[in-house]
């Protein structure tokens, strides 16, 4: 087999297109391919697929994987047709992409040590540049994104993470399969609503649960958006306990800041004791916890309540979770303690979506695991340098995408 064949068929060209020449250049350590396409070869537009009369040709350029230790190019004189509808246009090629300067096995290879590898890394192993990676994995994603099966959307998480320090976030709407489905500037309503928007009416329709923080914009766009919101919605147990956390916290310093000063470091010390729940408390945690009640009585009455609060949602599925939240509210009242009252109230008003994810066990335990990644993500990649690379880098590692292109197809 000759050197142009055995090209060929790397490539996995066709007629018309072939191999003429290949050139071995040592001192630039680089191996030519030539490529050619047969005289009076029926042109067509390469959007619309019209026949079209040739105008020009241009050479073009494409990396290509190296030859053993040679870096390697793909030359070409590629016609351009004048259409009468889009203009004068190149006609694609098979080996590479409209507009890339990559065949599709480089960019192949490149998505795949993207998936293991920094950036970073990347660029210097292969000798890229980051503008170039960067246009690479645009290819990647905008292919995956036109080329994905349809995917679940019957049960979503929706959660928010920074793209840097202050107040620049992103939404980031994922599925119970921890796909990432979209990622949307801000975490307003708008954010959340332009992912609803793009849905056709029959997945809003499928839509079972839509499990989210108590973000305000969040549910004012999955009310305005997907019908009868008020029995998808559902917060997370995650959110709920971290509020009575919270509270707990609150009344611990309060507590505090009326006991006796020759108590208050032994108080401050037992700050993480109180937070745990009763089943992981050590004996001498249990010992803290009964010699601090008399002196932190509020303390000691939102713990229980914080606990019992677990227990309801431990406990339950869908028979009696109302009536034991319902009850649970009336004892937080009971106490007189204004923060577990003011909780108390805001589980009131959002007890329909606890409900909802009780009775769907709907978590936000995979957005959650995401937000995590996305967050080292970051770190890896030293941050992004704009919010269209941070939004397209999720997209591309934790999209589930079917990125690689097909060389031959």
């Amino acid at each position: 087999m000759d050197q142009c064949t055995l090209y060929e068929q790397i490539l996995g060209l066709s007629a018309p297109w072939f191999v003429s020449d290949v050139e071995l250049d040592k001192s630039q350590s680089e191996v030519v391919v030539q490529v050619d396409i047969d005289k009076g070869t029926a042109l067509v537009c390469p959007r619309c697929g019209r026949a079209c009369p040739g105008y020009d040709s241009r050479e073009r350029r494409w990396r290509h994987l190296d030859t053993c230790q040679f870096r390697t190019q793909v030359v070409a004189q590629v016609p351009r047709v004048q259409c009468p509808e889009h203009g004068c246009l190149t006609v694609s090629v098979p080996w590479a992409e409209q507009n890339s300067r990559y065949t599709l096995l480089f960019e192949a290879f490149v998505i795949s040590w993207l998936r293991a590898a920094s950036i970073s890394a990347v660029s210097k192993q292969l000798r890229l540049s980051w503008t170039a990676i960067d246009n690479i994995m645009e290819r990647a994603v905008r292919r995956g994104l036109a080329n994905a099966p349809d995917r679940d959307t019957t049960r979503l998480a929706v959660d928010e993470t920074a793209f840097r320090k202050g107040h620049d976030y992103v939404t980031i709407v994922s599925n119970a399969q921890g796909q990432v489905l979209a990622v949307e500037d801000g975490r307003s309503s708008d954010s959340l609503g332009r992912f609803y928007d793009s849905l056709e009416k029959p997945r809003k329709q499928s839509i079972i649960s839509v499990s989210m923080d108590m973000s305000p914009a969040y549910q004012k766009a999955t009310f305005a958006h997907i019908e009868k919101a008020h029995r998808k919605i559902a917060f997370d147990h995650f959110h709920v306990a971290q509020m009575l956390t919270r509270t707990l916290d609150a009344t611990r310093k309060a507590d505090m800041a009326r006991a006796d000063h020759s108590m208050r470091q032994e108080i401050h010390r037992s700050r993480y004791t109180w937070l745990r729940h009763r089943k992981s408390l050590e004996g001498q945690q249990i010992q803290q916890i009964r010699a601090l009640s008399d002196a932190l009585k509020d303390t000691g009455l939102v713990w229980y309540l914080k606990e019992k609060a677990r227990d309801i949602w431990q406990g339950y599925r869908v028979k009696g979770a109302r009536a034991a939240w319902q009850e649970w509210i009336h004892m937080a009242r009971l106490t007189g303690v204004r923060a577990l009252a003011s909780t108390a109230n805001q589980i009131e008003t959002k007890l329909f979506g606890i409900l909802n994810a009780m009775r769907f066990q709907a978590s936000n335990g995979l957005a959650e695991a995401i937000n995590g990644q996305v967050r080292a993500l970051k770190v890896r990649s030293r941050g992004f340098r704009s919010k269209e690379r941070f939004k397209r880098a999720i997209l591309f590692h934790y999209g589930g995408l079917p990125m690689a292109p097909n060389p031959h197809g």
